[in-house]
């Protein structure tokens, strides 16, 4: 309204923003410098994984997978994934959110870890897999662990042996409540090894942290199973467990005390409780 009292509309030129001449070359220029960028970053990639491969190939120090570490974590939990503070870049290819284990699509791939949890892996797979203590294998216990670690299913796991994939297949006509019977080929050790440790987690937790063992009984299961002797992992558990196995370094006066629980590091206690429910049953 005019101050007349007049209506007055908008013209259409009251609309008409005027355009300012515009420079492209500041675009052209981020743009250049975006491409060079994404570039020298897909570059050092490809160079990066080019090394790698070759360090995998040249170095059988690395040559250890995902499934394989998985073996020895279900004894040394405290490395676990899911056990440490800082996970950024520390073993990728296990999960720990929606189960607590290797990532079943990255089972076959080798290991992203700290070199010196891949040096604990070796010393273990060189003293301690081979003191492996055969248990019962209950046939509903090990359809649940097929469920539960699905990374040891056939279809996730490309080297499991024929007898393995008919078993896995055919596990309702089985009639045995106990798989340990079974052979090498349809029951595979690793496969033995990795149920025997996913039960030790998830279903024995409780009673292994209450075992209260004497020196009479840890020197007995030193007897059968020597490489779990302080002199192997004396330098190793320095500084996490530096009483590990301590007394018996000289010889002990009461061998019916017990173990003071700083002496017994968790994957000394797992190997124990095996060995003891082995023993039951033999």
């Amino acid at each position: 309204m005019t101050p007349n009292g007049n209506n007055q509309g908008l013209s259409e030129k009251d609309f008409i923003q005027e355009e300012y001449p515009k420079n492209p070359r500041p675009f052209w220029i981020s743009l250049g410098i975006v491409l060079l960028v994404s570039s020298m970053l897909w570059l050092i990639s490809s160079w990066y994984n080019q090394e790698m491969s070759l360090q995998y190939q040249e170095s059988p120090f690395l040559q250890v997978t995902n499934r394989d570490m998985s073996l020895f974590l279900w004894q040394f939990t405290d490395h676990m994934r899911a056990n440490v503070k800082e996970k950024t870049s520390y073993l990728p290819g296990f999960l720990y959110l929606e189960k607590v284990g290797v990532d079943p699509a990255a089972a076959e791939q080798y290991v992203v870890a700290p070199p010196e949890l891949i040096f604990l892996y070796h010393v273990w797979d060189l003293f301690l897999r081979p003191e492996f203590s055969p248990r019962v294998i209950p046939k509903e216990e090990f359809k649940r662990f097929l469920r539960e670690a699905d990374e040891w299913q056939p279809v996730y796991w490309t080297k499991a042996p024929q007898g393995y994939r008919d078993l896995v297949q055919h596990m309702d006509r089985i009639t045995e409540e106990d798989l340990n019977p079974l052979s090498q080929e349809q029951l595979p050790q690793v496969v033995r090894l990795a149920f025997q440790g996913w039960k030790n987690y998830f279903i024995e937790g409780d009673a292994i942290n209450a075992l209260e063992p004497t020196y009479a009984e840890i020197q007995s299961f030193l007897e059968r199973h020597p490489h779990y002797a302080r002199n192997y992992w004396h330098n190793i558990l320095e500084t996490s467990y530096p009483n590990y196995l301590n007394a018996f370094e000289h010889p002990i006066a009461h061998l019916d005390a017990l173990v003071p629980k700083s002496e017994l590091a968790p994957f000394l206690r797992v190997a124990f409780y095996n060995d003891q429910k082995s023993r039951a049953h033999q």
